[in-house]
């Protein structure tokens, strides 16, 4: 007959295997990559016949498709830090931002620099496609901190959604970082806000994931974009300081 003592172990012992078997498994980093050593844009690679008279192209966008059981809301983007600390208008910066999923099920995302070695036109020749999901910067100054300027950025992650290939898998609780080049200067042809020197700015990050299509029937063409997720990080305080030397160029594709 077991005594008191060993009860109470017993009891002890089946308590803590059952909280390390329903643990959750450690939070971490299980993948990082630097957009400024280089990344590559896939390019087109089927087109309409050369014989076609009149041939006739049109963009389909806008839609949205998410992958099933997953929510738009199962990533998280934060600004971990920017080289210098300090931004100077007109000059480069690099940031690194992680890509973390806080949802309950795990989550693909492209991962892959070269996006060109994953294009693979479709067996009849009729279509090509990829997922890629890009790092865009927006930054507010002055005392309003009103109209965000989007700013000069280069870098994109790229995939393949037919077999897979290219995505990482993050589990909950994991995270990817990522490593990006901008400028401190507008990325748009027609910019409704200005930089100006300030203490208190603030600088937001934007993860854009979508499928780009093409395809091709007779004479006709499609480009087509459908939106997988998109993730805005919180606000990230930093110093923009007045320009004073140009420091580096923006990081280009291969």
């Amino acid at each position: 007959m077991p005594t008191r003592r060993t009860t109470v172990l017993r009891a002890c012992i089946l308590f803590f295997g059952i909280t390390f078997a329903v643990a959750p498994l450690p939070a971490q980093m299980v993948g990082s990559r630097d957009l400024t050593s280089g990344w590559r844009l896939p390019s087109e690679h089927i087109s309409v016949p050369e014989n076609c008279e009149k041939p006739r192209s049109s963009v389909l966008d806008g839609q949205e498709g998410h992958p099933e059981g997953a929510s738009p809301k199962d990533l998280e983007l934060t600004i971990v830090q920017t080289w210098p600390a300090k931004l100077e208008i007109g000059n480069d910066f690099n940031a690194t931002v992680r890509l973390k999923n806080i949802g309950t099920a795990a989550v693909l995302v492209p991962s892959a620099p070269d996006g060109e070695g994953l294009l693979r036109p479709s067996a009849d020749g009729t279509e090509e496609k990829y997922e890629v999901g890009d790092v865009s910067f927006r930054l507010t100054t002055g005392k309003q901190h009103g109209i965000p300027v989007y700013l000069n950025s280069a870098g994109a992650l790229f995939a393949d959604p037919d077999n897979n290939s290219g995505y990482l898998s993050l589990k909950p609780g994991n995270w990817l970082e990522i490593k990006i080049h901008a400028r401190v200067e507008c990325g748009m042809e027609n910019c409704m806000g200005e930089i100006q020197p300030d203490n208190n700015a603030q600088l937001t990050a934007w993860w854009y994931q979508r499928v780009l299509s093409h395809h091709v029937s007779g004479c006709d063409e499609t480009h087509q974009s459908v939106k997988v997720r998109e993730v805005d990080s919180a606000p990230f305080n930093i110093e923009v300081e007045s320009p004073s030397t140009k420091t580096s160029t923006m990081a280009r594709n291969y």
